[in-house]
């Protein structure tokens, strides 16, 4: 706790801004210059979406320009919208079974709590929470990166067929969630998240520091129509605050959005993008203004940073294979947008002395 005190997005703005100024003179010493500077053009995605947009605003004289795709500049307590946007996106069969397994396995956890963990390979997760939150992001994580067919195709066949869902679900979190999407079930466990040694799954406690404190981004329940367990609500986050960091810790999410303007935000040369059946572009900037450009991307696998992903339905990789790729035309017309933003703003740094050598901090 002692060194996460400095873990929180002014701390990285500076650290960028910093780490800015450092490379910019070690160009400059490489090439035997004195005080040029290099057109810088910061881009990001999610939180570092947030970020690249927060740059731009508070250090305006450092970069050009930034792209925020998907960026979630507004930070909010009770994400509601989150899961009003899944069940949009998952329309009305799909999304009627996926809260008929919410309904059969609440249900079920009651009566038969152990093997059903089991089933689901979960076993790991003590804490009733920790699990209802697992499966509930099993199913939304197919929405928020743009494969609702890998989740819905195989749940509605199976209760056409009058199938067991409860075990089609559980095929599709162990054999898609876990296996091909990569996500460890650890991530969700309570016990993991107080561990402070340094490894591999130490992003998995950073990450729910800034939620705990700056962010939340609480993802409950809404209050009817509702597709995860009504037992994932406020007290359950800010539950898992208080036990993996202590007391008196709580997510100051209006001192974030005063700080920043969250949707607000008195920005210029920052373009924002984000795809339809994304549930975190509720969080986003989705509305053009002056100088900030904003865009939605519209079609059937339009998800969470479509825009920078060289192939969108590409399920763990940002890489594939491009002569296998079929980009949305969607994508491609604002890729085309988002150029001559570029082109034009790095243009403008030229005109006023920068060094046409463009340097991208990503």
């Amino acid at each position: 706790m002692e060194n996460l005190k400095y873990l929180s997005s002014k701390q990285a703005l500076f650290d960028l801004a910093v780490f800015r100024q450092w490379y910019q003179e070690s160009l400059n010493l490489k090439r035997n210059r004195t005080g040029a500077e290099n057109a810088w053009f910061v881009f990001g995605v999610s939180y570092s979406g947030a970020l690249s947009a927060w740059f731009r605003l508070k250090f305006p004289h450092l970069t050009c320009g930034s792209l925020a795709s998907s960026a979630v500049v507004l930070a909010v307590y009770n994400y509601t919208d989150y899961d009003k946007q899944v069940g949009e996106s998952a329309g009305p069969e799909c999304k009627a079974v996926l809260q008929e397994i919410t309904e059969l396995v609440d249900r079920s956890l009651e009566t038969n709590k152990k093997e059903l963990k089991k089933q689901f390979g979960a076993a790991e997760l003590d804490i009733d929470g920790d699990f209802f939150y697992f499966l509930a992001d099993a199913a939304v994580v197919a929405f928020q990166y743009g494969h609702p067919d890998a989740l819905c195709t195989p749940l509605v066949d199976a209760k056409k067929a009058g199938m067991d869902l409860v075990a089609a679900y559980a095929k599709y979190v162990k054999e898609y969630f876990v296996g091909t999407f990569g996500v460890s079930v650890e991530t969700y466990n309570q016990k993991h998240l107080k561990n402070t040694a340094v490894n591999e799954g130490s992003s998995d406690r950073l990450w729910s520091f800034q939620v705990c404190t700056e962010v939340a981004y609480f993802q409950v329940a809404p209050s009817n129509d509702t597709i995860r367990s009504s037992k994932i609500d406020t007290k359950y986050h800010l539950d898992l605050c208080k036990n993996v960091f202590g007391e008196g810790i709580y997510p100051e999410v209006d001192v974030t959005n005063i700080y920043y303007g969250g949707t607000n935000i008195a920005g210029s040369k920052i373009i924002f993008t984000n795809g339809s059946q994304d549930p975190w572009r509720h969080a986003s900037k989705q509305t053009s203004s002056p100088g900030m450009p904003s865009y939605i991307i519209t079609c059937h696998n339009c998800g969470h940073g479509i825009d920078m992903r060289e192939c969108p339905q590409s399920v763990s990789s940002i890489e594939d294979n491009a002569q296998s790729c079929s980009i949305p035309d969607a994508v491609n017309k604002v890729r085309h947008k988002m150029t001559e933003h570029i082109d034009l703003w790095l243009s403008e740094c030229k005109g006023s002395g920068w060094h046409s050598m463009y340097t991208c901090l990503a």
